[in-house]
């Protein structure tokens, strides 16, 4: 998610900030919701609050569709790495406490590590992404291993650059943290975070994800793939998870970030921690602990977003407006950055035009050309970044999809994807071409 949110800040400096909202915005945001529903298959929850009032909170799609089971604002959903900003949140308790230390090292911590780096990075550089630790640290989606475990294959890993170089992202940080949360406090993870922060705060729809345990209300998972729908595992594995293992509701997320705000978790020395601009990471863009920061005008906001196999979450909030936006969803391929960004313009008075599903691709018109086409593999890499010699055109709920792309119709005969017009699809008896950025690409179809 980190590397996608320019769109949203590049259609942020054309907002004017403090624009009024009109007296229909709840007709207009459901209107523009229901279009992505429509488009895109959008299924989750939006909530809206404008200065403390909550203008706009409602549900779309399904929570499962095996038994069509309605979402609902109180179905619980994946938050995936929002769930740093608990861990982070966290951190500071500890700190407070005096058990740790911002500047000191992973190594003082964590004496089970044996690597280079452990005497040079600090648990600053940590939390604001600026360790050098690679992004990933290998664990598989079917992993179930302890933080301990986890923090033994981080220190298997070389640092990409000098411990507070610069930014870049990194989950395999944040295995560290959480296991440093784990050994200081003498808790688990999860008792920690739910014991310190979520009963609490009284958050009833918030919760840590503890293996394969049954959770309650929580929506099913779905991704459109090459295979055709899915349905996918709630969390990107299934040990411990301090970058990405909790889950929550849009309403849990606001009442937690009022919660920070009014310093019922932390001193306000440590809340202001946790949205200092501490490392650049674009362009008007800055990293506090776990919290993205972005300057508009006069308007700072927060940002925090996560995304796994199946989920999408995003929650921004304006401080000195008072405004907070929050978006869950259980369908893995939907657009949510372009939905935050229509909703956000919505708030500010701005006019914004909703997908159209007119503009899809039918199965009426491009159906018969559905099949598995093979390529020469080397292509589909090189120019789409597929690795493997085949590609499916496929259809569902009278729409069809290139693999798991939604596309639309580009003119007579012609596909393309429903966001780009750099990539344009047609066919000749059993061929498929493909024509990206002016690279003719030719498949053969090889089923019915």
């Amino acid at each position: 998610m980190k590397n996608t949110t320019l769109i949203l800040l590049l259609l942020l400096w054309m907002v004017r900030v403090g624009a009024q909202a009109p007296a229909d915005l709840a007709e207009q945001l459901d209107a523009l919701v229901r279009a992505y529903e429509m488009t895109f298959n959008f299924s989750g929850t939006v909530k809206v609050v404008l200065d403390e009032d909550a203008v706009f909170e409602k549900s779309y799609g399904l929570a499962d569709r095996s038994f069509n089971v309605p979402n609902t604002p109180e179905v619980r959903n994946s938050i995936n790495s929002i769930s740093k900003t608990f861990t982070a949140a966290a951190i500071l308790m500890l700190v407070e406490e005096g058990k740790i230390d911002l500047q000191e090292t992973v190594a003082t911590y964590l004496p089970i590590l044996r690597s280079s780096w452990k005497d040079q990075v600090t648990i600053h550089q940590l939390l604001t992404h600026t360790s050098g630790l690679p992004r990933e640290a290998g664990i598989q989606a079917f992993g179930e291993q302890s933080l301990e475990e986890q923090a033994l294959l981080v220190d298997q890993l070389g640092v990409l650059f000098l411990p507070g170089e610069r930014y870049e992202y990194s989950n395999a940080g944040m295995i560290l943290l959480g296991a440093i949360l784990k050994k200081v406090s003498g808790k688990s993870y999860a008792e920690f975070i739910e014991e310190r922060i979520i009963e609490p705060l009284g958050l009833e729809n918030t919760g840590v994800y503890q293996g394969r345990r049954v959770v309650e209300r929580q929506a099913v998972p779905y991704h459109f793939t090459s295979n055709g729908l899915e349905f996918t595992q709630r969390s990107k594995h299934f040990g411990e998870n301090a970058g990405g293992g909790l889950y929550s509701t849009v309403s849990d997320l606001y009442r937690y970030v009022l919660a920070l705000e009014q310093h019922k978790l932390l001193s306000e020395a440590s809340t202001r921690l946790l949205f200092t601009p501490h490392v650049e990471s674009g362009e008007g863009e800055a990293e506090g602990y776990a919290w993205s920061i972005k300057q508009f005008g006069d308007e700072k906001i927060h940002f925090a977003a996560g995304s796994g196999y199946g989920t999408k979450s995003v929650i921004i909030r304006s401080p000195e407006n008072r405004s907070f936006i929050g978006i869950t969803s259980n369908w893995g391929n939907t657009p949510i950055l372009n939905l935050l960004r229509d909703v956000f313009l919505l708030t500010k008075g701005q006019a914004v035009t909703p997908p159209s599903e007119n503009d899809l691709a039918r199965p009426a018109e491009f159906g018969r050309y559905a099949g598995v086409y093979k390529f020469e593999r080397e292509f589909l890499y090189k120019h789409l970044g597929i690795d493997r010699d085949r590609i499916t055109l496929q259809a569902f709920e009278n729409k069809m999809f290139l693999d798991e792309e939604l596309l639309s119709k580009k003119g007579a005969g012609r596909l393309g994807l429903s966001y780009t017009d750099e990539l344009q699809i047609s066919f000749n008896g059993d061929e498929m071409q493909i024509n990206i950025n002016g690279n003719l690409l030719t498949g053969t179809k090889i089923t019915p």
